[in-house]
């Protein structure tokens, strides 16, 4: 055993161990090698005497499949297979999880220096940059070394194998297809909710997009394919920082995102506050990783896995208060986001903790984001239903009667002007009836205004059952209503309330354990030549409801020119 592993204990090997058994699981059956370490630097001038054996006594074995990068200085390695490989198809070495490395490869026979790195590969291999890949001789044998060197980087193993080319193939295509999945299904949400963007206006919408949209840039550098794509590209020779500066900013906006869906400036003050302050930390990561000059050092990634350690919980509490005030909110954020943020904390620790990074978790936190994405669609949407419904509610009682339920004075104006000047276009008929209840006075004088309220309530469902759809029903004032009667001309008009004259009449009405005989007079007036405005009409209806009461009420009269009026 080597120096540096005898002062490992017992529990970090085995877990380190698992680990690597997890991130090189996705490689399948790869053969046996055997992986030794030179724990110090050379210059690049004697890489041709350690390539020659000038060290090889100074290599050390290590415990398992794997090299950890040194952050003080550099390191080489060397590494056989444990047999001669028998397949007809050539082997393939693959190093995972290849964020921040920089590797000089020497593979036989000719032991040519070959350069490799996530951010500036220039290879033919055709392989995703999911792993940093070196297609190996046919015929290796188990006496070719391969030497290895790698620059300092963080101290996390990264898993190795060697395979055949075809089955390396196949698991790097499964890997391709996860690379466009989760993205895919994010940005279906986007365009989903841009709509919402450009219809409602919300702020919540815009940091929702534009959450999820630094969400899949992360995703692209992660994955590798930010470094190909153009217009991605771009930020390539920002290296690692360009998956930093993206986890910062979509940090950032998903905390704005999390204080206004749960509204925690409302109901959660000092949470909300706390989750404020966290959004400097956050910008000042995004400013540094996207300018070097601020910081040479790879302190960033651990600054920022440190803010999100401490922001997870916090989300993860605020949806949780906010499901326990009753909010629907509360409860569609705990459900998309919850995995999403303890993916969030187990990436992180292991970032900190130096662990390898297991395959399950490389896919694990796109494939929760793209959950979350999905879930928070639709539980922005419901909560743009429960907008539009109180909007509704609003509006209703803006143009409704609060104790009659029916359309108020403006609202039914406002029909009978429509009504008008579509009568008015299409020279089509229309009638306007005018209702007053009689002996209404007596009725509150008698049985109070509870009594005469309860009237007034009753006599809408006769009315109502006698109307079209398309006709509108409106208290005018007091014990006063108007029905707008559209397509209706004067003996049409004439019947109709005629029939609910008959109606409210017969209709029985208890107040109090004692029966209360209710009529109405009605007056009528039919649209003319005459007719100029709206409120002409209104005023002989009026003057034909005028003679309905003269002529002992419980009657309907038909406006029949100026003598009614």
């Amino acid at each position: 055993m080597n120096r540096v592993s005898m002062r490992l204990p017992a529990w970090r090997r085995v877990l380190a161990l698992l680990l690597l058994l997890a991130a090189g699981g996705a490689l399948a059956q790869s053969v046996p090698i055997v992986v030794e370490r030179l724990d110090r630097d050379l210059p690049d001038a004697a890489a041709a005497q350690l390539v020659a054996g000038a060290w090889d006594a100074d290599f050390v074995a290590e415990p398992y499949a794997a090299i950890t990068p040194s952050p003080r200085h550099g390191r080489w390695y060397r590494i056989y297979l444990a047999e001669d490989w028998r397949s007809s198809r050539p082997p393939v070495l693959a190093i995972a999880d290849p964020h921040g490395l920089a590797l000089r490869a020497y593979l036989p026979p000719d032991y040519a220096p070959v350069e490799r790195s996530l951010y500036e590969r220039d290879d033919a291999t055709g392989f995703t940059r999911h792993a940093l890949v070196f297609m190996l001789p046919a015929l290796l044998s188990a006496q070719a070394p391969i030497y290895l060197h790698v620059a300092p980087e963080r101290a996390v193993p990264r898993a190795i194998t060697v395979t055949d080319v075809t089955q390396a193939r196949i698991a790097d295509l499964v890997r391709a297809r996860l690379d466009v999945l989760f993205p895919a299904i994010q940005l279906a949400t986007v365009l989903v909710m841009l709509s919402f963007v450009l219809a409602l206006r919300e702020r919540v919408y815009v940091y929702f997009v534009a959450g999820v949209l630094l969400l899949v840039l992360y995703e692209c550098y992660a994955f590798g394919i930010g470094y190909e794509l153009w217009p991605l590209k771009l930020l390539a020779p920002l290296g690692a920082r360009a998956a930093w500066l993206s986890a910062s900013l979509a940090g950032l906006m998903l905390i704005e995102f999390s204080r206004h869906f749960l509204e925690l400036p409302r109901g959660a003050t000092r949470l909300d506050r706390v989750l404020a302050a966290l959004r400097w930390p956050l910008l000042a990561w995004a400013v540094c990783a996207a300018l070097p000059a601020l910081s040479p050092g790879w302190w960033i990634e651990v600054a920022l896995a440190l803010t999100l350690l401490l922001m997870a919980p916090l989300l993860i509490g605020a949806g949780l208060l906010a499901w326990l005030r009753g909010g629907r909110s509360g409860g569609y954020y705990l459900g998309a986001w919850v995995p999403g943020l303890l993916f969030v904390i187990v990436r992180t620790l292991q970032l900190l903790l130096h662990w390898p990074l297991p395959a399950w978790l490389e896919f694990a936190l796109p494939a929760a984001f793209a959950f979350a994405s999905l879930v928070l669609s639709f539980g922005l949407a419901d909560s743009t239903l429960s907008i539009r419904y109180e909007r509704d509610v609003a509006n209703r009682l803006a143009d409704h009667d609060a104790l009659t339920g029916v359309l108020n004075r403006r609202a039914i104006l406002a029909r009978l002007r429509a009504a008008f000047l579509h009568a008015r276009a299409a020279r089509a008929p229309l009638a306007l009836l005018f209702l007053d209840l009689d002996h209404f006075k007596r009725i509150n004088d008698s049985y109070g205004h509870r009594a005469g309220d309860q009237c007034l309530r009753a006599v809408i469902a006769p009315i109502a059952g006698e109307l079209r759809l398309g006709d509108a029903l409106g208290r005018y004032g007091g014990e006063e209503f108007l029905v707008v009667l559209p397509g209706a001309d004067a003996p049409n008009a004439q019947l109709i309330a005629e029939r609910i004259r008959h109606r409210v009449e017969r209709m029985p009405l208890l107040v109090s354990g004692t029966r209360i005989s209710l009529t109405v007079s009605i007056g009528v007036a039919a649209l003319d030549a005459e007719v100029a405005t709206p409120e002409m009409l209104v005023e002989r209806a009026d003057a034909a409801l005028y003679r309905s009461k003269a002529n002992g009420r419980n009657v309907v009269t038909m406006h029949s020119g100026r003598a009614a009026v």
